[in-house]
């Protein structure tokens, strides 16, 4: 299954995570593909006729790999593969490194006295946010936090200020770590960075430098009497 599909009619990337796909422009365009998909699934029509190609993995690979909607019962929307070789492209094991990183978080919140679990999957609107380490602390404040190492490879950023976004407008601030330089100098997310290590050094109890990235976040209602400015630029009275 795949988030991103490539319709080849329109000539658009479809992201599935979103409500409007990452269309607000065209109302109602889930409804329109999932209703010709299923119509096109009644007639017998086969998947590679359909209209519909993975946008993300196979096609950053120049790979032609068709696919159908599917509508969870949940109410997620899924993306299925024709042939089973293509959706295998999309399993990336997770790395012994990936794995310490993620320890090593929830190590850390416990020890700050804050809840925290690993690949925690929330509710947003008629989708779902998967996040690699959630931390909930202080006034329902929760930090999500995403692990993306070199090992896996520039295509492993596709839709990162889309993730980002969609966990901002549900009450998710985006955090991610990386070991990655150019990663790190992005400004869609909350990035940090250490050095390429090994999993055993990450699994250590001692302090982990981080040499780049943002060092600390502060969080201020913003109202009147707030210290920064706001993010749209006006207070809330």
């Amino acid at each position: 299954m795949a988030n991103i599909v490539w319709h080849t009619k329109f000539q658009i990337s479809l992201d599935l995570t979103m409500d409007d796909l990452d269309h607000p422009e065209f109302p109602e365009l889930w409804e329109t593909i999932y209703k010709t998909d299923r119509y096109y699934g009644h007639r017998g029509v086969p998947v590679h006729q359909r209209d519909l190609q993975c946008g993300g993995v196979c096609r950053d690979a120049g790979v032609e790999a068709w696919m159908h909607l599917r509508l969870r019962a949940n109410g997620r929307r899924e993306a299925v593969h024709e042939r089973r070789e293509d959706e295998a492209r999309h399993t990336v094991p997770m790395s012994d490194e990936h794995k310490a990183y993620q320890e090593r978080i929830l190590r850390a919140a416990e020890e700050g006295g804050f809840h925290s679990d690993s690949e925690v999957r929330t509710r947003a609107g008629r989708s779902w946010i998967q996040t690699d380490t959630l931390v909930e602390g202080a006034d329902g404040r929760r930090i999500g936090w995403e692990v993306q190492l070199s090992s896996v490879g520039s295509e492993g950023l596709r839709g990162v200020r889309a993730r980002a976004a969609k966990a901002e407008k549900n009450g998710i601030t985006p955090a991610w770590h990386t070991d990655r330089s150019d990663y790190a100098q992005r400004r869609d997310a909350h990035w940090t960075r250490s050095n390429s290590l090994p999993a055993y050094v990450i699994a250590k109890t001692g302090d982990l430098r981080v040499i780049s990235g943002f060092r600390k976040l502060d969080f201020w209602r913003c109202d009147v009497h707030a210290v920064h400015p706001c993010p749209n630029e006006r207070c809330a009275s």
